[in-house]
């Protein structure tokens, strides 16, 4: 029998691996029927709305899953309680936006984007709404209708927004967008719907809501949480909007036109990165699933339970980023022609190779620190990971030709300030962070293997260059799934 944080590990992973799916089904669609500047587009308009959307709930769904995981009877109060506010600041937030788009639009560098701005609106009070009620769930540990909320709510965005665009593509890239668009607040509603009926038929969670909530001392805290966690998770798409701004502008800087800086964004945001940020799905879904039971050891004082977890999780992070990492350096090139249609992406694809070890540790560190209590330690390192990152952006993007490097060289910096910082509080509580040990001889040899046995051995065997990658891709997924099934056996 598999223990039951791998199986939950394993429910996650499959969940968020099929949602990134059908979304990177809904994006390269989206750039074959638009274009690099349509993606760009698409891009920059949803970098606004996920500041909006951290704005109006910060950290709360988070906050709310920790303070359900330590008083599971008083969670469904505290969210019933919770969405009243949830839903009356995202009332207020989608009426301002729906009645300032074209500003709004103009502000992000683009008046096509009116449209896209505008269709947004009304999912600044669904998605909220939705997102609160997951944290609840998450904090009771239902993750099995999580994943089926998730993989509809995925679903039903990206059907309406293929549809939607194709329907209107001939009125132009603004209005297709935005027609598109109005998919994410349905989406959102039918997720919610799907878990409203799960709730009102689970006996427990009916038991439950009738225990009693303080207004005072328990809410006091749930905010002061939320605050912390907010700021910290507030940061990332703080950060994606200042690239949607700032990246666009530098690159006309250095003698680009709009269209052209527009259509870069778009290969670097909209393809490059969400290839490179695809395997952190695994780290998500381990941080998703770990982080209640580390919190749970920390605060019940089973420190060498704790400590046992932390170091497994670590290795399983260090192990797996490693792995993804090489994968998409070897496979840039297949990976941007097979998936987008372009080789335009293969460069900023393996300059971005590093991603899955560098983000993935970031988020399984984040998580520990939180259990610790140490919320506001990762918002420092992000501050400072930004800080450095933008400064670095606005000289080097300014580089005539140096575009997609530059891109690269900002989004690097800004995460590997933020996991180092991560890594250095942690050291000092005599964390254990990595060993040459966790490395293995199995993960050395299959090294070896990919870099230079298998390629020596390609040489003297006449085959096509497509049967050989494709060798060569089927030997490196399987040798990586036996890695990390070994590992994962470990992790309970």
């Amino acid at each position: 029998m598999l223990p039951a944080i791998v199986k939950q590990t394993a429910l996650r992973t499959g969940a968020i691996f099929a949602g990134k799916c059908i979304g990177l089904v809904g994006r390269v669609t989206l750039t074959r029927l638009l274009g690099a500047e349509g993606i760009g587009l698409y891009q920059i308009a949803y970098s606004f709305y996920g500041i909006a959307l951290m704005v109006i709930t910060g950290g709360l769904p988070t906050a709310l899953a920790l303070f359900t995981a330590k008083h599971p009877a008083k969670g469904w109060g505290a969210f019933r309680n919770m969405s009243v506010l949830v839903a009356l600041i995202g009332a207020a937030s989608g009426f301002l936006v729906y009645s300032n788009s074209g500003v709004i639009a103009t502000m992000l560098g683009n008046d096509q984007l009116a449209a896209a701005v505008r269709c947004l609106a009304p999912a600044l009070i669904a998605v909220p709404l939705l997102q609160l009620l997951r944290g609840y769930m998450q904090g009771t540990e239902r993750y099995g209708v999580i994943s089926v909320s998730e993989l509809a709510e995925q679903g039903v965005r990206v059907a309406l927004l293929i549809t939607l665009v194709i329907l209107f593509s001939s009125h132009g890239i603004g209005a297709a967008l935005g027609a598109g668009i109005t998919g994410t607040a349905i989406g959102a509603l039918v997720a919610f719907i799907i878990i409203t009926i799960y709730v009102a038929a689970s006996k427990q969670i009916a038991t439950t809501s009738a225990q009693t909530w303080s207004y005072g001392g328990e809410l006091s805290i749930l905010f002061r949480t939320s605050l912390a966690i907010g700021f910290t998770r507030m940061l990332v798409p703080a950060s994606d909007f200042i690239d949607s701004i700032l990246i666009p502008r530098r690159l006309q800087a250095a003698g680009n036109s709009v269209s052209e800086a527009t259509a870069m964004y778009g290969v670097f945001m909209g393809m490059a990165i969400v290839i490179a940020y695809v395997p952190t799905i695994v780290t998500a879904a381990v941080s998703h699933t770990m982080t209640m039971k580390i919190a749970a050891d920390f605060q019940q004082g089973r420190m060498y339970q704790y400590h046992r977890k932390i170091e497994k999780v670590l290795k399983l992070g260090w192990t797996w980023g490693s792995l993804s990492g090489m994968f998409l350096f070897l496979y840039a090139s297949e990976l941007s022609n097979f998936i987008f249609g372009t080789p335009e992406a293969t460069e900023p694809i393996r300059f971005l190779s590093a991603i899955p070890l560098i983000v993935g540790l970031r988020e399984l560190t984040t998580s520990m620190l939180w259990a610790q209590e140490r919320k506001s330690t990762p918002l420092v390192g992000l501050i400072g990971g930004i800080g450095l990152s933008t400064v670095l952006l606005y000289f080097l993007l300014a580089l005539p030709g140096f575009g997609y490097k530059a891109a690269s060289i900002g989004t690097l910096t800004l995460e590997t300030v933020a996991v180092l910082w991560n890594l250095r509080a942690l050291r000092s509580k005599d964390t254990t962070l990595f060993q040459l040990k966790w490395i293995g001889w199995d993960l050395v040899l299959f090294i070896v293997i990919m870099l230079f046995v298998f390629p020596f051995a390609m040489q003297h065997i006449h085959l096509s260059h497509a049967t050989t990658v494709a060798c060569s891709m089927l030997l490196y997924c399987t040798c990586a799934a036996f890695i990390i099934g070994i590992r994962m056996k470990h992790l309970k």
